[in-house]
């Protein structure tokens, strides 16, 4: 958590499924893509952390799914950032900011895949400091995490 901020990360419970549900069907996907809410909360895949942008209010407004060691070990990949409403594209900011406090010591080097059809997606991560590599036929948005 960074002092004096108006959102905090944490993992994702199940009282927050009703929440995210009413938007998640048509979210801002700044990346990856969007998989069924149930099979975010019921992964077996130990190395994947959850975790839930919230408002100040406690209102679900964005949704982080990250991989730790992916593709290798030091690496985190964001598999998916979504949020309820494009006004809320500081909030995901914010996220980003704050996944990559809760990151340092874990990872050294964090990626996004970015939806090719959406160039907000794109801009919203050049704007973080993230810089575009392109892999086979996708685009990869990757930062480097200071010690």
């Amino acid at each position: 958590m960074v002092a004096g901020s108006p959102a905090v990360l944490r993992p994702l419970r199940e009282s927050d499924v009703e929440a995210i549900a009413r938007w998640c069907a048509k979210p801002i996907v700044l990346a990856g893509s969007p998989v069924p809410l149930r099979d975010l909360l019921d992964s077996t895949d130990r190395r994947r952390t959850l975790v839930m942008v919230e408002e100040k209010t406690q209102a679900p407004a964005g949704l982080v799914v990250v991989a730790l060691d992916d593709p290798e070990p030091g690496w985190a990949t964001v598999n998916l950032l979504a949020i309820a409403r494009q006004e809320e594209r500081d909030v995901a900011a914010l996220g980003v900011v704050l996944l990559e406090a809760h990151l340092r010591g874990e990872a050294r080097h964090i990626r996004a895949a970015v939806p090719l059809d959406v160039g907000l997606a794109l801009y919203f991560w050049l704007r973080l400091g993230y810089r575009p590599v392109v892999s086979g036929r996708g685009l990869w948005m990757i930062s480097h995490l200071d010690a």
